[in-house]
């Protein structure tokens, strides 16, 4: 039967993924909780929390939110909360219909939404490029036909700065895809855990 030592020392185990720090924050939270209950009450203080995995899952998933508020004009931070709810979705004690549809979920929603950054760069690139490709011909064409040659030229400019002009729009609306991925994630990972809150 576990106690009180085993069941810190393998929660603290199961979030080494998070800042040292933080972790020691978690362990301090969780140790006062004991202490308050008492030692007779050990065993029922850890029927209540559920197992580790389930208190670990909970911590990491919180704590991508919490970073995500705190830093969320970092792409990279943004990137790592994603991961974290991943790493807390698969970490949950789910039973394994439930983890298979998880999984299977993270994957759907992972591809689609690869699919849709990838579809938006491509499209913005090639808008630049094209206008570099029409103004490259311009100057080609310059000495031959010199009033195509300046309507390529014209045109390249225009399609080149609106490449350039959508980079920051793009690059805004990537970074408010990652975000509203995390939200998901997380509402995913609270409706997948509800209701395996005891018992472990």
């Amino acid at each position: 039967m576990m106690n009180r030592a085993s069941y810190l020392k393998k929660l603290r185990g199961k979030l080494q993924r998070l800042p040292a720090h933080e972790i020691d924050a978690a362990l301090a939270y969780y140790e006062e909780y004991f202490d308050e209950a008492g030692e007779e009450n050990e065993q029922r203080v850890i029927q209540q929390l559920g197992s580790p995995s389930h208190v670990a899952s909970q911590i990491l998933a919180d704590y991508a939110l919490k970073d995500l508020e705190a830093t969320s004009t970092s792409t990279k931070k943004n990137v790592s909360a994603i991961w974290l709810i991943i790493l807390a979705i698969l970490s949950a004690p789910l039973s394994l219909p439930l983890l298979v549809v998880a999984i299977a979920l993270i994957f759907s929603f992972g591809a689609v939404i690869f699919s849709v950054i990838i579809a938006i760069l491509a499209t913005v690139l090639s808008i630049f490029f094209g206008g570099i490709a029409a103004l490259i011909s311009g100057f080609f064409i310059l000495t031959q036909d010199w009033p195509t040659a300046l309507l390529f030229m014209g045109v390249g400019f225009i399609v080149t700065g609106l490449g350039i002009l959508l980079f920051p729009i793009v690059a805004r609306l990537i970074k408010t895809i990652v975000i509203v991925c995390v939200e998901a994630l997380s509402k995913l990972f609270h409706k997948i855990t509800k209701k395996r809150k005891e018992g472990y």
